[in-house]
């Protein structure tokens, strides 16, 4: 038997977003008795047509609960569409309107309310919720609260500061990992439910600072080596298994587990052994003996996508610098054979490449060579260029120099998102968005631009982008191992 570790709590509605032909619209925010009755008075009517839009005051994971009541004739249903959306406007949005879709939870469907019903819909990443009354009846509905999926866990470090905006970012950050810790570790609530493992490394990296070493980390591990079985590259993409590396060094660091790394030790070789392959004797870096990952494919994330394949080629070879010497220490501990890991260290260490513009980027090569012209270019124009993604890293590599710096654009970037009502940190926010553009729960004013709908690149354009994404949480990681500079800042 399937034991299912989430719990359930259910919360009302904070405010009505907006409503059209509606009776009585602020009942719908009074807490009542989680039963339907045949004789209920304190109800909202939703009347032929009509329509309701509601806040539930911040991101969470789930569905709704609609306890309907009843017109004159008990017997009938009631035609509704409800619509989830992360923002106002994406409960408004058609489908293929703007990037709005169903490809991986449904957040926009055509149901039925039985009368005398409690009905539970929905399953997705939502803050807001549009019902629409879709027959000629009135729907009469004592109460809609959401059912909220959520994780019992008990933290180990709180961050002390004196700053409200810093404490504000490590609490919206908590806020973004624990939704993403369901039962195995997602990168978005309401996309694809895949274990991305490259996508999990700063969420592992961020929940291990706040939780330690839960067993949905290892389970998530031993769920993507399963699913990719050697010589595969993790979700088919060769930086996601120099970040499973990271990983597992990760885990195994946080209470030198020495069963657990012996666990996962054949495939970590593995992977090794991969990479030594594709690293000649001077450095250079190639894949092109896979056939399954195209030569032009050396991801590192979607805002680099597009930036010449010798600077990503570069990103994997001085990521490769930053984590290898500390995986032959963590060998040598566990007194096991590094030459091949000594050997790729002392060939990359050949290679010096080039300086690259990506703030993401740069921030590898900062921490591969600790150099002051990287640092320059990192900290050129400020939060301008970052990414959510990427930011523990490039925080760290600003910080190694100068820690005021590097706070001030954490402030200053994941400030911006709050100020767009963020309650949870997105998939992607790029600075230049934030120009005459609107709040997520606030409809656009006029010649203004929609944050969430006219935005976006790639496979997260408008609507499609997750504004619940767990690899945004790099300021857990960031602060709470600077917590004694942020002490004495």
């Amino acid at each position: 038997m399937i034991q299912e570790k989430r719990k359930i709590r259910y919360r009302l509605p904070v405010k009505v977003i907006s409503s059209a032909n509606v009776l009585d619209i602020e009942k719908i925010l009074l807490d009542k008795d989680l039963q339907i009755f045949m004789a209920e008075e304190e109800v909202t009517t939703i009347k032929e047509k009509g329509f309701i839009i509601l806040d539930f005051g911040e991101e969470l994971m789930g569905g709704i609960r609609i306890l309907t009541s009843h017109s004159k004739t008990p017997q009938d249903n009631y035609s509704v569409r409800i619509r989830f959306g992360e923002s106002v406007t994406e409960t408004c949005s058609e489908l293929g309107e703007k990037g709005s879709c169903n490809d991986h939870s449904l957040r926009d469907l055509t149901t039925y309310l039985p009368a005398m019903s409690d009905q539970i819909v929905g399953d997705t990443g939502f803050r807001f919720v549009r019902i629409d009354n879709l027959g000629e009846l009135p729907i009469r509905i004592k109460s809609i609260y959401a059912r909220e999926w959520y994780r019992d866990l008990k933290i180990n470090k709180e961050l002390g500061s004196d700053d409200e905006l810093v404490n504000k970012i490590f609490q919206v950050s908590k806020r973004t990992i624990d939704l993403n810790i369901q039962n195995r570790i997602w990168d978005g609530i309401k996309r694809d439910r895949l274990v991305w493992i490259g996508d999990m490394e700063p969420e592992v990296h961020a929940i291990l600072h706040l939780y330690g070493n839960i067993p949905e980390i290892e389970e998530s591990i031993t769920s993507a080596e399963n699913k990719y079985p050697l010589p595969s590259w993790l979700n088919v993409i060769p930086s996601y298994s120099i970040w499973y590396l990271l990983i597992v060094y990760n885990v195994y660091s946080y209470d030198k587990n020495v069963a657990f790394m012996h666990r996962h030790l054949t495939y970590f070789n593995g992977v090794i052994h991969q990479l030594d392959e594709a690293i000649d004797n001077d450095g250079n870096l190639r894949f092109e003996n896979v056939k399954e990952c195209p030569n032009d494919f050396y991801f590192i994330d979607w805002p680099t996508l597009a930036e010449p394949l010798e600077d990503r080629i570069n990103a994997h070879i001085n990521l490769l610098k930053y984590a290898l010497p500390k995986i032959k220490q963590m060998y040598i501990e566990m007194n096991l054979d590094c030459s091949k890991i000594v050997r790729m260290i002392t060939s990359l260490n050949k290679n010096k490449t080039t300086l690259p513009k990506k703030k993401q980027l740069l921030a590898f090569y900062q921490l591969a060579n600790n150099d002051e012209e990287s640092y320059k270019l990192l900290i050129e124009d400020g939060a301008r260029g970052m990414s959510t993604f990427m930011s523990y890293y490039i925080l760290t590599a600003v910080a190694n120099r100068n820690f005021a710096k590097a706070l001030d654009m954490m402030k200053e970037y994941y400030g911006a998102m709050l100020d767009k009502g963020a309650t949870t940190f997105w998939e992607d926010f790029d600075m230049d968005w934030i120009k005459n553009s609107s709040r997520i729960d606030e409809f656009p004013k006029e010649n203004e631009k929609d944050i969430h709908g006219d935005f976006g690149k790639y496979c997260y354009k408008g609507f499609r982008h997750s504004l619940c994404h767990g690899w945004s949480a790099g300021p857990i990681s960031f602060l709470l191992e600077n917590q004694d500079k942020l002490n004495n800042y």
